[in-house]
């Protein structure tokens, strides 16, 4: 898949237009694969004439990379909201771990895990998984920094261990959700999140030997 510029500005937003367009794709990708699928598919999930859905995006990889950019905005936006004022910042990455998680409709599982699968051998894919997930990092060390800083979270909490231990439990709640279609995702967050507290605690970085007398 060659870079493709989108079909709208990052920096202005999205129009409800591509919007319609992008959800629409984004069922029709969950239900056939990103190969299998074409853009008259789209075009009719869209309810609009393939001429016009052009008009918007140039092909399917163009779609794809509207869609993860997208995401992309929407997760630092969410991130940016988060502060110390509004409450305990523990609380407010559940909240958002529970609309990404749990209140986003399935197909967003389905279709990490379509990306997940073609950034194993497609550059261009690889390269939209790394800036979607250099965003998450980044959100997350500033709000466990800013939790620490506040007393919320120990100063020596080992910050690496404690956010990829929070990574692999969300990687695995996606794969469940897009492969298990009776997956209970409201149980399996309640496990996510309540861990998250656990290990928010206990992976400490060790303490500094004491010299010797």
């Amino acid at each position: 898949m060659p870079p493709h510029s989108l079909a709208f500005d990052a920096g202005r937003g999205l129009s409800e237009r591509h919007i319609r367009i992008l959800d629409a794709a984004e069922r029709v990708f969950a239900r056939s694969g990103f190969h299998v699928a074409t853009m008259q598919d789209v075009a009719v999930e869209a309810g609009m004439s393939p001429g016009n859905l052009y008009r918007y995006f140039s092909s399917k990889d163009a779609i794809i990379a509207g869609m993860a950019e997208r995401d992309r905005m929407m997760i630092a936006e969410d991130f940016a909201a988060l502060d110390p004022a509004k409450g305990g910042l523990l609380d407010q990455l559940e909240a958002l771990g529970r609309r990404h998680l749990v209140d986003a409709p399935r197909e967003k599982a389905v279709i990490a895990l379509l990306i997940w699968a073609e950034s194993s051998r497609n550059p261009a894919m690889a390269s939209m998984c790394a800036s979607i997930d250099g965003t998450v990092a980044q959100g997350m060390s500033a709000a466990v920094a800013a939790a620490k800083a506040s007393g919320e979270l120990p100063a020596n909490l080992d910050d690496a261990r404690f956010l990829q231990a929070i990574f692999m439990m969300a990687d695995g709640f996606f794969c469940g959700r897009a492969a298990d279609l009776n997956f209970d995702a409201a149980s399996a967050a309640d496990t996510l999140f309540a861990t998250m507290r656990v290990l928010s605690q206990v992976l400490v970085l060790p303490s500094p030997e004491r010299p010797q007398p």
